[in-house]
């Protein structure tokens, strides 16, 4: 490519690179440089009587990855690669839990659980459950983590080579000898890639150990509750507590990420792509009626159990009321829901989502033809683009608080300024979403930028269109599906966001994710679960515009 050819290309980098690297990356080097001073500074005598914090995310976290792996080991044997009848259905009740909120999902867990109004207590008695706790909180991250290792599985079995089951199946082995013996072995690198995911997404989970760890007796403290608790304080002493307290946990994220990595690898040298022979599903033969009853009761408790909760809590009076007629009503539906609150919240929401989606689509795009026109950087502008989707959110919003607590000033030639005021405005918020989800627009065009045929830009070229032209008229249609999945991704994981929210709301303002935090932590949970099932709704209706753009994408095909 001649020095003329790659002026632009090295002018879109730069262009690329300002936003990136000043909202996302420098932001968090600067935290992390801002911990470890306070470190040096004497902060590490503090930190080892924060380890209480330390101790309870790690075990937290474990709990959760062992309980996804242990339940999501079988169930993702069962659900794709045997015959159990109505598998499309269990599919998508066991991946629920990773479009709604963890936090909608300690609610429900609350309004079963919690020991003097949980309605499994009022019914088998007092003290029979308490989801308050250490165990409450790691039970229900593992549960929201579970389709982490059930898509991580049903990735890996679909590439797992048919003829050694069928070999297996031709030796005398039983169908769950088989499983066990050859398809499980092979599968069992990416199961637990998933289950370290699911580690590093409780280790730096926010709404629930808030929701169940707060309130316990004694107070069961995180590191990401107690980041909270210091920003809330307020003060330098403050903010560089939190600032090092947020340093250890984005350490886990890297060690996290280097063991996906490594069982990547592994999974990758051990698991063939076939020899062009389609699987055939396992019979269970007599088994099948006993396994379906199993997986339904487990679908039921783990899923239906909770969301159907929070659909009676939004019914009753108040939280604990008895369980009779009386007691329900729809006072809160409409309370909640017209109230001028939840109409100003939910219009920022919504205008800030749009705009998060706009962006993550732009950006990402951007990435992705960085990475196809600068082959030799493209590695280094998909990782500039990814990594903070693994940054947890509460550093993310930390490092943005702090980097603009103050205004930036820039002064051009000694006659122009520029102020920078970003502190206390939802301008902060609108940061913090786009840098979190820009790897959804990146992956998503990156994925579909590679399946075209670059031929066609070229024959735009040689029609006598530039280079903007060509890219608008021939490539950019055929990505249209990749980029309004990925703005509906984005657009659901912004409008549903709890954790960076709380933290970089501006005082008097409000959206979605911090109203709900707020009625159920301080207020009222009954308004909390209208607002809950409003949550759900919303993320129902965007999987099943998902499903049908998979569909229409596919029919094009």
């Amino acid at each position: 490519m001649s020095a003329a050819a790659s002026r632009p290309w090295w002018l879109g980098l730069g262009a690329w690179l300002v936003p990136v690297l000043g909202f996302s990356v420098i932001p968090v080097v600067a935290l992390l440089w801002r911990g470890l001073g306070h470190a040096e500074a004497g902060g590490l005598g503090w930190l080892l009587a924060e380890r209480g914090a330390l101790v309870h995310t790690l075990a937290i976290a474990t709990g959760a990855a062992v309980l996804a792996f242990v339940a999501g080991t079988p169930l993702a044997l069962v659900l794709f690669r045997t015959d159990l009848p109505l598998r499309g259905a269990f599919t998508v009740l066991f991946t629920l839990p990773s479009a709604v909120p963890a936090f909608i999902w300690g609610m429900g867990w609350l309004s079963l659980a919690s020991p003097r109004a949980g309605y499994l207590n009022r019914l088998l008695g007092d003290g029979a459950f308490d989801i308050y706790g250490p165990v409450g909180i790691a039970f229900v991250e593992g549960v929201a983590g579970l389709p982490l290792v059930l898509l991580a599985g049903a990735a890996a079995l679909r590439r797992v080579d048919p003829a050694m089951e069928e070999a297996a199946r031709v030796c005398g082995a039983s169908t769950a000898r088989a499983l066990l013996t050859t398809t499980l072995p092979l599968a069992l690198p990416a199961l637990l890639s998933g289950a370290v995911m699911v580690f590093l997404m409780a280790a730096s989970s926010f709404g629930v150990p808030y929701l169940l760890g707060v309130s316990a007796s004694p107070p069961t403290r995180v590191l990401t509750t107690r980041i909270y608790e210091l920003v809330l304080m307020g003060g330098e002493e403050g903010l560089g507590r939190a600032a090092l307290l947020a340093t250890s946990l984005l350490l886990l994220a890297p060690v996290a990420m280097l063991a996906t990595w490594a069982l990547g690898r592994a999974g990758r040298v051990r698991l063939s792509a076939g020899k062009g022979l389609s699987a055939r599903p396992f019979p269970l033969g007599r088994a099948r009626a006993g396994v379906t009853v199993a997986v339904g009761l487990i679908a039921t408790v783990l899923v239906l159990l909770p969301l159907g909760a929070i659909l009676l809590t939004s019914f009753q009076r108040s939280f604990g009321a008895e369980l009779a007629w009386e007691e329900l009503t729809l006072a809160h539906w409409a309370g909640v829901l017209l109230e001028p609150r939840t109409l100003h919240a939910t219009g920022r929401s919504l205008l800030l989502a749009a705009g998060a989606g706009a962006l993550v689509c732009l950006l990402g795009l951007a990435a992705a033809v960085l990475q196809r026109g600068l082959r030799r950087l493209g590695a280094g502008v998909e990782a500039l683009a990814v990594w903070p989707y693994a940054v947890p959110g509460t550093v993310l919003a930390l490092a943005l608080l702090l980097a603009f607590s103050r205004d930036l000033r820039f002064i051009l030639a000694d006659r122009v300024a520029f102020v920078l005021a970003l502190a206390h405005t939802p301008w902060l918020l609108l940061i913090a979403y786009v840098a979190k989800y820009l790897a959804l627009g990146t992956r998503n065009s990156a994925e579909a930028l590679a399946q075209l045929d670059a031929s066609l830009a070229e024959a735009a070229r040689v029609s006598g269109a530039g280079p903007w032209r060509a890219f608008v008229d021939a490539p950019l249609p055929m990505l249209r599906p990749a980029l309004t999945a990925a703005f509906v991704l984005a657009f659901l994981a912004c409008a549903t966001e709890i954790t960076m929210s709380v933290l970089l709301v501006p005082a008097g303002t409000e959206v979605l994710g911090t109203l709900l935090f707020e009625l159920q932590s301080y207020a009222d949970p009954a308004a909390a679960a209208v607002l809950a099932c409003a949550f759900i709704v919303l993320v129902g209706v965007g999987q099943a515009l998902l499903a049908l753009l998979t569909r229409h994408a596919q029919g094009e095909r």
